[in-house]
């Protein structure tokens, strides 16, 4: 009776650190690539990189259905010193035909939405992944400390000494914070566009 409760306490253990480091590795992983693919647009959406300029819509078009519906909407770009930088740019959107918006031109011949609104849910979504990354990276130091029993009560010692709780914990604080200043001025900018 003794063996088979080891062993099930053991499959019950490589369970747990299966599903930990899974979790962990997912989280951090799409956390690490959101940041970056949402920082990427945000040089954009501050005017700090690419032309600025007027695109004009002239036509939209869907692609797939379903879940995998996209909307990419296209027209003519004129830069702000009043020059055509480029005819059928894209912007990944859906927008009535005619509409004029002010956006950043990249060298790829697509647009991004300049302002309030797109900077700052692009901020409150980098809070966002940061927080995934930081679930993560928690998950994947429970499942060393579950898969060690031993170092992990090392681990668990180091992690949550009492500087490093707090300042962990004030910076979850801080994100949440983040996510919501950034997300409700978002939100109240994108309203007041007509």
């Amino acid at each position: 009776m003794r063996a088979a409760e080891k062993t099930k306490s053991l499959l019950d253990r490589v369970g747990l650190v299966l599903i930990f480091l899974t979790l962990g590795v997912l989280l951090a992983g799409i956390g690490a690539g959101g940041a970056a693919h949402f920082a990427d647009g945000l040089k954009y959406s501050t005017r700090l990189s690419g032309t600025p300029g007027l695109l004009e819509i002239s036509e939209c078009v869907t692609s797939d259905t379903g879940k995998q519906r996209h909307t990419d909407c296209f027209g003519d770009f004129r830069s702000d010193d009043h020059r055509v930088k480029g005819r059928y740019v894209s912007i990944s959107r859906s927008y009535k035909k005619g509409t004029v918006l002010p956006v950043q031109w990249d060298e790829r011949y697509h647009c991004y939405t300049v302002g309030v609104a797109p900077t700052a849910g692009r901020l409150a979504a980098i809070c966002a992944c940061a927080l995934a990354v930081m679930a993560g990276l928690a998950l994947l130091c429970g499942s060393f400390a579950v898969a060690m029993p031993r170092l992990g009560s090392r681990i668990r010692a180091a992690l949550w000494s009492a500087g490093l709780a707090r300042m962990v914990v004030g910076l979850c604080k801080a994100l949440g914070i983040g996510i919501a200043v950034f997300g409700a001025v978002g939100l109240a900018a994108a309203l007041a566009v007509p």
